[in-house]
């Protein structure tokens, strides 16, 4: 089989693997607006809603699943919002419940670390696919700068 041909159907499948994780995403973020909605739907008054923000974007086979803090400013009358971004950990790729503590309320931190634990999981996955789709990007370039190479990998195999 033509090499190339290999180095396309393993794109397609980490491509589709891109996808399901960023469906599995939506999914959990999901899960955890609709606990958001059930307890603000209870509760009274602004001061004990949400002051997190949760999106689940893909850009490509890039996945971006962030946590935003929200802030209010002025009167009532008047209130505007800032959204602050929340930092995380760069090794681990999670955001630490100290960080998410400064937003989340004491309803919501619990629902908040299980979703962030989920989550983590996924952005870990999606970043070992995209270095995947890297390496397999440059494995193709070092094949269509040497197609002699192919040539008789083609022999090779058709001589097994």
């Amino acid at each position: 089989m033509d090499e190339e041909k290999f180095y396309a159907n393993a794109q397609a499948a980490l491509e589709a693997c891109v996808k399901e994780l960023y469906y599995e995403a939506l999914h959990v973020a999901e899960t955890y607006m609709q606990h958001v909605d059930k307890y603000e739907n209870a509760a009274a008054g602004w001061g004990s809603r949400s002051t997190l923000q949760l999106s689940c974007t893909r850009k490509g086979n890039h996945l971006d699943l962030k946590w935003t803090g929200v802030k209010w400013y002025g009167s009532k009358a008047n209130r505007k919002s800032i959204r602050e971004a929340i930092p995380k950990n760069k090794e681990t790729l999670s955001y630490s419940k100290a960080k998410l503590s400064e937003y989340a309320k004491d309803w919501e931190i619990d629902k908040v670390m299980e979703t962030e634990g989920k989550l983590n999981i996924i952005r870990r996955k999606g970043t070992h696919i995209a270095k995947a789709l890297v390496a397999l990007a440059n494995a193709r370039r070092v094949l269509r700068a040497n197609p002699e190479d192919q040539d008789a990998a083609d022999v090779s195999s058709s001589e097994d």
